[in-house]
């Protein structure tokens, strides 16, 4: 077979650059497999110009895409691939070791998500990576680590992702590993030892005052324990507070957290109305910083959720209090201006 012109390379290259720019343009859409698919053809394209590390890592970020849209076995073929054709190049090794750490992790093959996460942290040391990534990785294999029931593991993990920050960003970052040690111990059921997590985290604290996110996110763990633990009126408290520090930190993630574990204690008291009103007020706050749109997309679920639950009468005649309630609020402030 006669070798490919000058031409015909650079339309096939102009093709494969088109097709990664225009899963570039799905993802922030949510168009997941559909921008797997063009990273996929863009790989094949790479291959026969024989440009290794193109194609691996399109193989890459396309098996990225497909666990993200729940294809694991499809994300594990791809990311095998990606593999085989490598070149030797660290960055790259890293990414799709860890790819494939999440891949099993995703698909509960928890020993496996280990072992591929002891290699990527192997290689990553090879490379040089910065403390903001070797923490990263330490924290998700301490994730297998529990999922195993291997707690003195994942705790030296954690241990370790803590002090690499705490040298390389400062305490204040630092403490947020102890938050996600924490909230990952109470998805598991292990309230007892997240409780232990937290009250190392507040002692420290004590002669430090922490941020206004920090706050939020240990306040709204806070409010999580209470309301498992049927403290609904401190749970309440918490949540409030949590929803305000997130306000001052301008922090969307842990402002919409606060705002659920608000509205489901309100609901665990009976006031439907209150947890209708914080939802709508978080929509109308987050809107703000999101857009309605996106605020939508993170509230609207939620809404729906209570209205499944709730039914449809109730859900109106909570809805209708609370608007009630916001007409005659705004009636009074303009009527004292």
């Amino acid at each position: 077979m006669p070798a490919p012109s000058s031409q015909e390379s650079q339309a096939r290259d102009d093709q494969a650059y088109a097709l990664m720019q225009s899963a570039v343009a799905l993802i922030p859409q949510g168009g997941w497999q559909e921008a797997s698919a063009a990273l996929e053809k863009a790989a094949g394209l790479h291959a026969q110009a024989g440009r290794a590390y193109d194609e691996a890592r399109c193989l890459q970020l396309a098996a990225t895409l497909r666990r993200s849209a729940g294809e694991p076995e499809k994300a594990r073929s791809l990311v095998e691939q990606a593999a085989t054709v490598a070149p030797t190049d660290q960055p790259l090794a890293v990414s799709i070791s860890a790819e494939r750490a999440e891949t099993a992790f995703a698909e509960g093959r928890f020993q496996e998500a280990v072992s591929a996460w002891t290699t990527a942290l192997d290689e990553a040391r090879r490379a040089g990576l910065k403390a903001d990534g070797m923490s990263a990785l330490a924290r998700r294999r301490a994730a297998a680590y529990m999922a195993l029931g291997e707690f003195e593991h994942a705790n030296n993990d954690f241990d370790e992702a803590f002090r690499l920050l705490d040298a390389a960003r400062g305490r204040e970052t630092a403490w947020f590993v102890r938050i996600e040690q924490a909230r990952l111990l109470l998805q598991i059921g292990h309230s007892d030892q997240a409780e232990q997590v937290l009250t190392a985290l507040e002692a420290g604290l004590q002669h430090e005052p922490p941020g206004p996110h920090l706050l939020a996110e240990l306040l709204g763990l806070r409010a999580r324990m209470a309301r498992a633990a049927g403290q609904m009126g401190t749970a309440i408290e918490y949540a409030r507070r949590s929803r305000d520090a997130a306000l001052q930190a301008v922090a969307p993630l842990s402002y919409f957290a606060a705002s659920v574990e608000l509205a489901e204690a309100l609901q665990a008291q009976g006031d439907l109305s209150g947890a209708y009103g914080t939802l709508s007020t978080a929509w109308a706050t987050l809107s703000d910083v999101l857009g309605k749109e996106t605020a939508g997309s993170w509230i609207e679920p939620c809404l729906i959720g209570y209205q499944v639950r709730w039914g449809e009468s109730a859900f109106q005649q909570a809805k209708n209090a609370y608007e009630a309630r916001r007409r005659a609020e705004i009636n009074a402030k303009a009527d004292q201006e």
